[in-house]
This record gives structure tokens, sequence and C-alpha cells, in this order.
């Protein structure tokens, strides 16, 4: 009806109402609806291919541009400059003028100074060394050397009566020294004139220059764009550098062919010595340009990746990039890698890290490892090669990123039996632990950037801003638990029981309770799947067989939170059933994915959940994290494919005593009470899980 006529007149109307039992009024507001909507869906679709041809442009001006790049210069056949490298390049050369002009000035003024010094007798005069003129000038360019040796042929030896030789106007050196300035080449570091200039040593030798500065950065970026180069082959081409392989079907680098290609060899000559080599892809729910920002802020990166960055810090921006796309940003970054259990070293590393728009919408960002010893950081029994990830952005505002991970590492610290496997598998630190995290996190933040609390969120919480400070609280917990695997830099004291790993710590970080805190970790395998140890410990109704914030008493969720498309990745409120006025709740964020599993939780006051459950600021608010992380052992397989056996590792911590009673502190005892609380929590999930007659 609408095709054969958008807009009837009254008649038509009154028929179509008779027709339809509608007034006529209301068929004339359909039909106006009906032209409306039509007139937008063809705006739309005008705006859209508008849309297609604007990026089409955009990519042709983006291939003009690179075109213009490989263009040959006309007068000397090299390439072309773009007009931001040639001005850096006109920079440069302005700085270095005007310092050797500095330098030229203070030369000549030092000669000045210093041409009409009385010369001794022609007879005593020593032009290899030995006057006192040459022991006062010690010269080691050959050139200044010659000029001074020519000397005494072209001065005559002063006598009372020639007033001319000492004249400036007169000087027949003038011709002499302008001819110096012209033929000694720069720079002049072998001139040292003593006590008879009036110019000290310093300011010759020790003027200030960019010089080393410029140089280090040049070769930081060469290194940078050689690693790019080298990183995109890899992300981009399976053959010759990777196979699948046959077990498990995981990308495998092929060594010698990546030697032959790339004519590398191994950077750590240690006996010791392993290489680490994956490749892997996955699709992941944030804009690319967002992932590239958080990327190049190691506040954020740590952030992204809570579960194997444990600390990071910029040392340097040496470049900061294009203002949007970022392109040439260029940082030297040292971060600390640790995952696990405290029975797994941690890794550090310092390195380049070096973003590239390759084109519109795809992103390549390099690391590889860079000898910072001069900024005060130590080196490290890790070496980064060419690593890091290609981000392809997609219409719907997602993106494919494609990572390589390829380290080398020197295992003098041999890593615990019961985690060899698995390190060695490439499982803990390869390309499919960072991309499966990668995933999970940037669930997390959508879920988190989300106006409206969704339905299947039902609970105590009812505003965003409420649901949203959770999950800031419970991400800060993570990270906190995380951070306290790695004991390596508090001070261990001895096993109390054989597998539990216990350490004291002095703590003035703001979010946790200011004072001495103990820790206790243990780590054990259980012949079960991850999957079904995590099944476990998150069932509510059986979280009294072990957790000894329930008292013995059953648990209740009283609000949960969905961060992911798993059913185990989640926050929760959890209350025990235990005496009211005890007035504690537990909060929890769990997440699992297919290398292994988390859960973190905290006890609180109710009234100091409230703060955050209200909406307000939960930055500050401190508690202690406990928790769990679960992987599979490396060894067995089952007929499914999934892991035969679980490694579970737990971590506990508890406020032994403010700063000011440390002198009442009774070490002992917390380290005590920490150990058996370790101990019986092992024990009470063994027996939970029928696995008590394990050693």
């Amino acid at each position: 009806m609408f095709k054969e006529c958008q807009n009837p007149d009254e008649n038509q109307r009154r028929q179509m109402g008779e027709e339809l039992g509608l007034k006529p009024i209301q068929i004339k507001f359909w039909f106006q609806n009906k032209r409306i909507q039509v007139k937008n869906l063809s705006e739309r679709y005008k705006n859209n291919a508008l849309r297609l041809e604007y990026e089409s442009l955009q990519l042709e001006n983006l291939r003009m541009k690179e075109a213009l790049k490989n263009l040959l210069c006309s007068s000397c056949g090299g390439p072309s400059l773009g007009d931001e490298v040639r001005n850096h390049h006109l920079q440069k050369l302005r700085l270095e003028n005007s310092r050797l002009n500095q330098d030229h000035e203070r030369l000549s003024k030092l000669l000045e100074n210093n041409r009409w010094l009385p010369l001794p007798p022609s007879s005593s005069y020593d032009p290899s060394g030995g006057s006192d003129l040459n022991q006062n000038i010690p010269v080691h360019d050959p050139h200044i050397r010659a000029f001074i040796e020519s000397l005494d042929q072209n001065i005559p030896a002063p006598t009372e009566t020639n007033d001319e030789i000492f004249s400036p106007l007169t000087s027949p050196l003038d011709e002499d020294i302008s001819t110096l300035e012209q033929e000694i080449p720069f720079p002049f570091l072998d001139l040292d004139f003593g006590a008879v200039s009036g110019v000290s040593n310093d300011d010759m030798l020790h003027h200030p220059t960019n010089t080393t500065m410029d140089s280090e950065r040049a070769f930081m970026l060469e290194t940078a764009k050689s690693a790019m180069e080298e990183l995109i082959r890899l992300l981009r081409m399976n053959e010759p550098f990777w196979f699948r392989s046959v077990n498990d079907g995981r990308f495998v680098l092929q060594r010698e062919s990546y030697k032959n290609i790339f004519n590398k060899d191994d950077e750590l000559n240690e006996p010791y010595a392993r290489i680490e080599s994956s490749k892997d892809a996955r699709i992941v729910s944030m804009r690319g340009t967002q992932l590239v920002d958080m990327f190049l802020n190691s506040d954020k990166w740590v952030d992204l990746f809570p579960t194997i960055v444990q600390k990071a810090h910029t040392i340097e921006v040496l470049e900061s990039g294009l203002l949007g796309s970022r392109d040439g940003a260029l940082q030297l970054v040292n971060a600390e890698m640790h995952i696990l259990s405290p029975l797994v070293p941690t890794r550090q590393f310092s390195f380049i890290r070096y973003c590239k728009q390759v084109e519109v919408g795809v992103w390549a960002i390099a690391d590889v490892s860079f000898d910072s010893s001069k900024y005060g950081v130590a080196l490290s029994r890790a070496w980064r090669h060419p690593s890091g990830c290609m981000i392809n952005e997609m219409i719907d505002g997602s993106c494919m990123v494609t990572w390589v991970e390829h380290v080398e590492v020197d295992d003098k610290i041999q890593t615990h039996q019961l985690f060899r496997e698995i390190i060695c598998d490439n499982n803990s630190y390869g390309a499919e632990r960072w991309v499966l995290t990668l995933e999970r996190m940037c669930e997390r933040f959508a879920s988190a950037a989300l106006e409206n609390i969704p339905s299947c969120d039902a609970g105590v919480i009812s505003i965003a801003e409420g649901r949203r400070s959770v999950m800031k609280l419970a991400h800060r917990m993570v990270k906190i638990f995380c951070g306290n695997l790695d004991m390596s830099g508090n001070m261990e004291l001895p096993h109390i029981n054989s597998g539990v790993m216990v350490s004291v710590r002095n703590n003035t970080e703001p979010g946790l309770p200011n004072g001495i805190i103990v820790t206790a970790a243990t780590s054990f395998w259980l012949p079960l799947s991850p999957e079904n140890v995590f099944d476990f410990l998150k069932d509510n109704r059986r979280r009294a067989q072990w957790d000894v914030l329930c008292n013995g008493y059953p648990a209740d969720e009283i609000q949960h939170i969905s961060n992911g498309t798993l059913p185990g990745n989640c926050i929760s409120i959890i209350r025990p059933s235990f005496p009211p006025e005890n007035n504690k709740l537990i909060v929890q964020e769990s997440s699992i994915d297919p290398l292994g599993s988390l859960m973190v939780y905290a006890p609180l006051d109710a009234s100091t959940l409230n703060l955050a459950i209200n909406g307000g600021d939960s930055s500050l608010l401190p508690f202690l994290p406990l928790g769990f992380t679960i992987s599979g052992d490396g060894r067995s397989k089952t007929v499914a494919g999934e892991s035969g056996g679980s490694l579970l590792t737990l971590a506990c911590q508890e406020f032994a005593c403010s700063t000011y009673a440390m002198g009442e502190l009774n070490i002992e005892s917390s380290v005590a009470a920490m150990n058996t609380l370790v101990t019986s929590t092992v024990e009470k999930i063994k027996a939970a899980l029928n696995c008590s007659n394990l050693d």
C-alpha cells in the first residue's frame, strides 16, 4: 500500500481507515512516520556509502604517502626523505653547526691568547717536546704538531729591536692560523693547553653536547625498526618460520630457518639458556586505538595483564608518536613478569617498545630487549627477541590480535619440578597465554563500561556506579594477589612445614593495611583436571569444607556480576551464614580459560563494602586478598585431551601489627599461625576431593 501511494489524500485515508478499523488521523500519522523511516533509512545508506568512500580515499592517501617515501631523489639517486624526516635532519644540522661555531670561536680565542708567548732561544728549542712550551702544550694531533714545528721556521727569534713581531696588526701568523682553522679536522679532543690558556680543560673536553644521546637514540630507533621488520614477517608468514605441531596443533618455530633468514645468534651464551617461541591469535572486544594506548601506557598495560605482568614502568619515552595513531612511538620499558606460584622465578625484561601503524586500522607493536644497565636497571637472565602483536581493527569495533612471543631465558636457578613441564612446554609465558588473557580482560572492560545493570546481574547492587566500583575493587584485589605470588623481594623465613613458603614485609602502600603483613603460600599436585578443581572451589555449597572464613557454615551468593562469556568469569559477593554480629562479607573474583583458572577473594566489613555498592570510591578500601591459581600439570593427558592432573597454588595473607607496634610483634607466632592456616586448608581440600593419601 505504501509503495503505491506514499502521501494519500483525505478520501484515501478515510477509505483505508474504514477497511482497517482505524481513524483517518491514525492513518495520516502512520504514513507520516513511514515516510520519515524511509527517509532516514535512505540517508543511512548514503552515509554508509560516503563512509566507505572516505575510508577508500584514506587508504589511497596512505598508499600514495608510502609511494612518495619510496621515490628516488633526482639529484643523488637515493631515497627521497619526507617532510618530517627532512625537517628533523635540518634541525639536527643546525644544532651541529651552532656547536661547531662555538667550538671554533673557543679555539680561536685560545690560539689568539697563546700565539705570541716568548719562545726560548732557537738553539734550545726542541720541536719533539723538549722545550718549555711543548711541556705546557702536549699536542697529540699530527696536524697541530706539524703546525707548531713549522713555527720555528716561520717566526724569527725575538729580539729587543724587532717590535713589529709582537704587533698583532703585522703578525705573519694571521694567514697560518686561518689556514690551521680550515685544515685541522674537528674535534680537537687531544688539545691540552694546561695553565697557558684562560680556559679549563673541562670546558674543552666536556663541553655539553647531545652527540652521545642522539647516537644512542638513533641506535635504539634502528634496533626497533629492525625488530619491527622481523616481527611483521613472523606475524604474517607461517612457512618457512612456523609449522603446526602434530600433537596439539600449536605453532612451532623452526630455529634453523629463523637463524638462516635473519642471521641471528643466541643472546645468552649460558649453559642453562633455553629458547621459548610461540604464536597465536584471538578476536578481542576492544577498538584498536584503545589497545594501542593501553600498550603504550605502563600502568594500563599492567591493568590489561594483571595475571602476567607483575609491575612495569617506562624508563624513558623516546618518541611519543603521531597524535591519534601513535605511529612511531618509541619507549624504553622495564617489566617483571610472574605467574602461577612462588616456585616459579620472576622474569625481568628491559626492552624497547616500538609502535607502527602498518596501514589504516592495522598496528604492530614490537618489543626487543635492550641493555639498560646505564639507566640503573640490573641485567636480567632473560632476553626478549623481537616479540609483540599485530592489531587488525574490524568493522564491528573488535580486533583480531596476532601474537608472537620469542624469549631466551637462563634457567640457572632451576624451576621447581612441579612446574618444569608446564614452563618448558611454552604454556605459561607463551603467546596463547597472552591472547587468552587479553581476550578475557577486554570482555571484562566491556562489561564494566555498561551503563545499565544486566538482568543476569541481580543482587544487592542497584546502580551502575556501584557495579563499576565493586568491579574496580575486585580488579585491584586480583592485582595485589598476583603481585604477592612473588616472594623474592621479601624477607623469607625458613620453611616451618615442607612445601610452605612464609615471608614478612612492612607495607606502606595505600589500599592495604599499613604495617607488618605475613604471607604464606604453597603449591601441590592433585590428580584431577583443572576444570573439576575450579568447579569445586567455586561451589558455595561446599565452601564450608575448606574455607576458614565460613567457620563450617554454608555460604550464599547475594550478588553475581558477569564479566565474560564463560560462566566462570564473574565477581561475587558472598555472605557466610555464621552469626550476623561478625558482619563479614566476601568479595570474590574468578576467571577461567583453556590454560587454567584463578579465584581470589577477600573478607570485608559490610559497612565498608556498602561504600562501593553505593557507587563510592573503592580505590583505598584496605583488604588482604587470598586465593588460588589452578593450571594443568603439563605432563599427563586424558583421551579427551584434557589435562589429567592439576597444579594448585594457595596464597594467604594476615595483618600482624601496625608499624608503631613492631617492637611488640612476635614473628614466630604469626608465622606459625599462617603456616597452620595454609596446611589445614590444603588438608581440607584434599580430604573433600578424596586425595588425602597423596604425598
